[in-house]
């Protein structure tokens, strides 16, 4: 076992998993393409809708089985992004290799048992996901096309086109998400949830952001830019909190002797009295005000906001 301390930990590599949905046509395929050193897996033949001069290495499949065989091919080590076009018909198709493959996901009658079927979809999505990222060590990119439904009061949203309450569940093994709509004449990706649609931000992938025309001469990277700008983020948060994370560590030590100095009630009030004037980091504060009121517990005292400090349980003084 090796235990990696935080300003040890190494996120240069840092992979992700993100979605990408909008109408047919708004150039969704395109996007996904523009992330690091992509390989394509076309479920739904929309390779020939992407300009020639932006497409890649594209896979095509006739099952589930075959999607796996091919990820684990000697041929995918030189990718870093695997696109999934589109994740609906992703869905479609694990949800045939599980009424094929699990026994419960059919029914009696021969029919797809939805309650058991989707429950290994949405399992095996989750494990393909992070397969991709943990054992692979690349990027997952799933294109979905929208569909426009009413919420509870009527108002247009735009949900992922999915079968079944996969369209909730996949976004959970995503790291962000974003939603790709015209806005004026610009074509945007939006990574802030509306009343509109849902999105996902993370690791400073926040709002609105332009997504660049592109011609024959100009480079397809948006998404390889917008990782790297991800992967930059967790870095500069993990050199923040390196110092935070051991003037807390510093803190808790002297919270520790303080707790264990407690004997009787004038010790409980002075050492809540040092605890309070502690230059805290992080959850010291909380931590310490718990691990101090479990102690006075333990003494038969308890906090008195009357008084600012600690009295016994029975009223006396």
């Amino acid at each position: 076992m090796a235990i990696i301390r935080p300003e040890s930990m190494d996120f240069s590599k840092q992979t992700f998993s993100a979605i990408i949905y909008g109408s047919p046509g708004v150039g969704k395929t395109t996007l996904a393409l523009s992330a690091p050193n992509p390989v394509l897996i076309d479920f739904d033949d929309g390779v020939s809708r992407v300009r020639a001069s932006h497409r890649a290495p594209t896979i095509v499949c006739n099952t589930y089985e075959e999607v796996l065989t091919d990820i684990d091919s000697p041929e995918m080590k030189e990718f870093d992004t695997i696109i999934i076009d589109t994740g609906g018909s992703f869905v479609t198709f694990l949800k045939d290799w599980a009424f094929r493959t699990k026994t419960d996901a059919k029914t009696k009658a021969g029919q797809f048992n939805s309650l058991k079927g989707f429950g290994y979809v949405k399992s095996e999505f989750a494990s393909f996901t992070d397969k991709i990222k943990t054992v692979l060590k690349k990027n997952v990119i799933y294109v979905f096309h929208s569909v426009e439904q009413a919420d509870k009061d009527g108002n247009p949203i735009q949900r992922l086109m999915c079968e079944g309450s996969c369209r909730n569940t996949v976004w959970n093994p995503c790291d962000f998400g974003g939603y790709v709509q015209m806005i004026g004449n610009k074509r945007m990706i939006c990574f802030s949830p509306t009343q509109e649609y849902f999105a996902k931000g993370t690791h400073g992938i926040t709002g609105e952001m332009p997504i660049p025309v592109l011609n024959d001469s100009t480079p397809n990277d948006f998404m390889t830019k917008l990782f790297d700008k991800a992967r930059q983020s967790i870095i500069a948060e993990n050199e923040a909190y390196g110092p935070l994370k051991a003037k807390y560590e510093d803190v808790m030590g002297d919270v520790r002797a303080l707790v264990d100095s407690v004997k009787d009630q004038e010790t409980a009030n002075q050492a809540l009295d040092l605890i309070s004037n502690l230059e805290h980091a992080l959850t010291s504060k909380k931590e310490s005000g718990a691990m101090l009121n479990a102690k006075c517990k333990e003494l038969g005292l308890k906090y008195s906001k009357e008084t600012g400090g600690y009295v016994p349980k029975d009223g006396g003084q």
